[in-house]
Order: C-alpha cells, then structure tokens, then sequence
C-alpha cells in the first residue's frame, strides 16, 4: 500500500505534494534532466571504451547520389555530370585518408588538401570542388542536407563543372560507426584525355571502390537519445495532462505556473526532438 501510495503522489495531484506530481516538481525536473545528462555521457564513454559499437547505419549508395545530384542539376537547366572513375578513385581515397587518421574536416591534420586526392589520381583539372557528409541513414537526407546548406548547394549546381565522382566508404570515426560521403567534382583540364563517361542504362552498373560495413550489431546514438528523450517528455507530458484535468475538475487553486503552460513548453520541444536533424556536412 505503501508503495501504491507513493506511486499516487509521484504521478498525481495531491494535498500531501501540494495538489502538484512530484514528478513535475523541479526537484524531479532536474532528476530527470541530470539522466538524460548522464545517457549522453555514457554514449560518448562507449564510444571510446568500445570503439565501433556505436554507429549509424544507412543505406546510402553511391549510385542515388549520382542520381539525385544530376536531377538537381537537371531541375536547376543544367547538363548532368558525367561519371569519372579517377573522381570517384580520389573521393573514397578521401574518405579511407578520414577514417585512417580520425579526422572530418577538407584538410587533414598532415595537412592535405582536396586537392592533394586530385593530384594523388592524376586528376588534371581547371576547376574542381568537394562535398563531405557523415551520419546519414540514406541518400535522399544526404541531397536534402547539401542542398539545404548554400556551400554545398553551389557545388552540386555549378555549370562550370563537368565530372564528377563519389566515395560511399562505411568505418569507425571518433569511436563511432558511420558512413563517408565524399563528391569531387572537376572539370578537365584537357577534356580530349577525361576518363569520364554517362553511365550505360542502370547507373549501378558502373563499379565504385567501396568499403563494406562490419556485420557487427551497433548502437545507432541518436537513436538511443530520441528513444531516452521521447520517453522522458511522454511521461512528464502525460503527467502534466493528468494534473491539468485533475486540477480543473477539482478547481484547485495554485500559486504555481500552470501546467497549460508546461505541455505547450514541453510540446515544443518533443516536436523539435523528433526532427533532430541526422548527419553533419563540411
């Protein structure tokens, strides 16, 4: 009973928590916030206490990102890319150079530059450019971010550029599991000599260097943050609900906040939650 009775005080108004849950009390507010604190600091202790447990897995080809990076370019009344497999060589060899020296960023901490992976392929050209993306679960987030972001934008509808190549490599980057994506895109500089072709029929038929993902089971982070989150804010939300009714039908009178107030805060930020943008660009 006991039991029962504390549960009643935890999750319902009461005379005996002043007519308030203790469970949207501050006190449990902050013992709330300090777990979700701590989840936070146990996902990033993983990270580097078991390297490669967590991860993001996705489903991003090589092949959609040519695809949808030439119907944007279509859409925008520009000439599609055409594929090169010296690009696309100097792209995964980005992406491998990242994983192997646990940096993201276009120049490396050795000091290489997007171009240096140009060069390293015998890339000759009048013009070229990069995009990089990590965390992504599929190609059409990855073309919605860069899109979205003007840098990367300006890349992927630039009429000066002709070619292009792609590097989908999946490895363990700062502990955790994900996958690269790396776009060159150049220009020849002497086009009678360019490596570059359409693809024939199905662009997947054209064969890209590609790392496979280990076949070890990861944690994907942001998921468990949502899923921790998300259940945090529908037990306040539901309390705050119950306490609402509760306390109109009684009419209970308080000098505290309203709890109108706390669902409106509260939906707010469980709605911004669950569009957590995935994935970062450089």
């Amino acid at each position: 009973m006991k039991i029962l009775h504390r549960l009643h005080l935890l999750f319902l108004p009461h005379e005996k928590n002043n007519h308030r849950a203790l469970l949207i009390q501050p006190g449990f507010i902050a013992i709330l916030i300090a777990l979700y604190l701590l989840n936070q600091s146990v996902l990033k202790s993983l990270s580097i206490i078991k390297p490669g447990i967590l991860g993001y897995s996705s489903e991003i080809t090589w092949s959609k990102v040519y695809e949808l990076t030439n119907a944007e370019r279509i859409k925008a009344g520009l000439t599609p890319l055409k594929y090169s497999p010296l690009l696309s060589k100097s792209a995964t060899a980005k992406a491998n150079d990242m994983f192997a020296n646990n940096y993201w960023a276009h120049n490396s901490p050795q000091g290489k530059t997007p171009w240096d992976f140009f060069k390293a392929v015998n890339y000759q050209y009048s013009i070229a450019g990069e995009n990089l993306a990590k965390d992504f679960y599929d190609t059409d987030s990855v073309m919605r971010a860069w899109m979205n972001s003007p840098t990367h934008r300006a890349n992927i509808i630039n009429p000066k550029y002709q070619e292009i190549g792609i590097g989908v490599v999946n490895g363990v980057l700062n502990g955790t599991e994900t996958t690269l994506v790396v776009q060159h895109f150049g220009t020849p500089l002497n086009p009678a000599v360019s490596d570059a072709s359409y693809p024939p029929g199905a662009v997947a038929e054209v064969p890209i260097p590609q790392v496979l993902a280990s076949t070890q089971t990861i944690i994907n982070p942001l998921t468990v943050s949502k899923v921790v989150s998300g259940i945090m804010f529908a037990v306040i939300l539901i309390v705050l609900i119950v306490d609402a009714v509760i306390t109109m039908r009684r009419k209970t009178f308080r000098i505290a906040g309203s709890s109108l107030g706390h669902i409106s805060f509260l939906l707010i930020i469980f709605i911004l939650l669950l569009f957590t943008r995935q994935g970062t660009l450089f």
